[in-house]
């Protein structure tokens, strides 16, 4: 079944003024623009939208999010299928889509933005955590991560890319033979700290190891203060 919404008003048979959420035990198809400044949009289906959709709290489905205009959280955006959006795709917390993320515009979000399948931006692709998709990762301007970035398939399409942190875990910064020498900080101390533990000199040296996937390569030497951007190779 479909929940159509053709006014602001037919909303009201679904609220749950408990949970300060809009809930739809179907699917939902919006013909009307969506503002909620305080409530979250939830469904057990998919959510399509004629116009756009902004709320004060999160939007989750359990299958596509499709949007003809924007579509905004001040919370979290959250699906187990995709979020395919004309315009942008904002969120004050995270994004997350069990397949596909897709818009005409940017993406940003607060924390993280994670994708079972591809994450694709005609603009920007901006988050103050972590950028991970399972397969390419295109933005047709620039990608910046508050921490890392990485595509599973290693695939990743852009201008210059942005980040802070590292990707993967200690134990395999540490069987890098470039990374050798300082195995037992890199298990005792904290990521700042690293940061500052090499010279300058041994900064690049480790940075221009051969064996670096392109990707890896580029986060280290935003990592180290080497570089404040990055270019995908010739």
């Amino acid at each position: 079944m479909i929940d159509i919404i053709e006014k602001p008003e037919d909303l009201d048979r679904f609220r749950n003024h408990e949970s300060k959420t809009i809930e739809f035990i179907n699917h939902v198809k919006f013909n009307c623009n969506i503002f909620e400044a305080g409530w979250s949009i939830e469904a057990r289906g998919y959510i399509e939208a004629r116009g756009f959709i902004d709320t004060g709290g999160f939007i989750k489905a359990r299958g596509l999010i499709k949007v003809g205009e924007f579509i905004e959280s001040r919370e979290f955006i959250k699906t187990e299928g995709s979020i395919k959006v004309e315009e942008f795709i904002k969120a004050g917390e995270f994004i997350k889509a069990g397949a596909l993320i897709k818009t005409g515009g940017s993406i940003r979000a607060g924390g993280s933005i994670e994708a079972g399948g591809s994450i694709r931006a005609g603009g920007s692709i901006e988050a103050g955590g972590a950028i991970e998709a399972k397969e390419s990762i295109e933005a047709g301007e620039f990608i910046k991560a508050g921490e890392f970035i990485f595509s599973f398939s290693f695939k990743i399409l852009t201008n210059y890319i942005i980040t802070s942190t590292l990707p993967f875990g200690r134990k395999y910064w540490i069987e890098m033979s470039p990374l050798k020498k300082w195995n037992k900080e890199i298990n005792s101390r904290c990521w700042n700290e690293l940061k500052n533990i090499p010279t300058d000199d041994e900064k690049k040296e480790i940075c221009s190891w051969e064996g670096w996937h392109w990707i890896l390569k580029g986060q280290l030497e935003c990592f180290f203060g080497i570089k404040d951007k990055f270019y995908l190779p010739n």
